[in-house]
């Protein structure tokens, strides 16, 4: 089997007049390996919530999706 590996990279636009004061001191705390993490979990969460690599992958017999945690 061949496997490739690929990125794509997204850019999360945080408006800090728009977030929770709550929320904004927490995320400013964490550093920017945190904050990477945190965004992607939330990204790859949506992913897995909403069903999209299913519905990427459906009908597929030669080529799956994947996402590498």
């Amino acid at each position: 089997m061949i496997t490739l590996k690929h990125s794509v990279n997204l850019i999360a636009e945080i408006d800090e007049v728009k977030m929770p004061a709550s929320l904004l001191s927490a995320f400013v705390k964490l550093n920017e390996v945190e904050m990477e993490m945190l965004l992607r979990e939330t990204f790859v969460s949506a992913l897995e919530n909403e069903g999209f690599l299913d519905k990427i992958n459906k009908g597929n017999s030669w080529a799956i999706v994947k996402v590498d945690k």
